[in-house]
C-alpha cells in the first residue's frame, strides 16, 4: 500500500502502467512492466540502482516497444502473456507487424469491468 502512495504523481493521480520490451546487445528480448520504462531502462543499464540481474552484462540495452495498460494488475497479466510467446512472435510484435488478440481483449475486459463496478 505504501508503494502506491509513493508512486502517485505530484498532481495526486496514479501513473500509467506500461508493458515494455528491451533488446540486449545479442538480440535477446526482455519483457517487464513499469510506470516509467525510460527510468527502468536506466536501472537495467546500471545507471541507476535496481536493475534486473538477468540483464547484467547484457548491454547496451534498447527500449524497443511499450504498451499502456489500465493498471498494475493488467500490466502483470499482459507481461505474463507476452512472456509465453515465441521469440519470432515477439519480434513481429516489436516490429509492428502483428498484435495478439489478447492484447486488446485484456484491456477491453478491464475497461468494461471497471465501468460495471462504477
Amino acid at each position: 500500500m505504501q508503494s502506491a502512495i509513493i508512486a502517485e504523481t505530484a498532481a495526486g493521480t496514479k501513473p500509467q502502467w506500461q508493458l515494455y520490451v528491451l533488446r540486449t546487445a545479442r538480440g535477446s528480448l526482455y519483457t517487464g512492466i513499469s510506470t516509467d520504462p525510460q527510468r527502468r531502462l536506466r536501472q537495467h543499464q546500471g545507471e541507476l540502482t535496481g536493475g534486473a540481474r538477468a540483464l547484467r552484462g547484457k548491454g547496451p540495452l534498447q527500449l524497443v516497444w511499450t504498451y499502456n495498460a489500465t493498471d498494475r494488475s493488467h500490466a502483470s497479466v499482459l507481461e505474463y502473456q507476452l512472456k509465453q510467446l515465441k521469440k519470432a512472435d515477439k519480434e513481429r510484435l516489436v516490429q509492428g507487424l502483428w498484435q495478439p488478440d489478447w492484447l486488446h481483449s485484456v484491456l477491453s475486459s478491464a475497461k468494461s469491468s471497471s465501468t460495471e463496478v462504477a
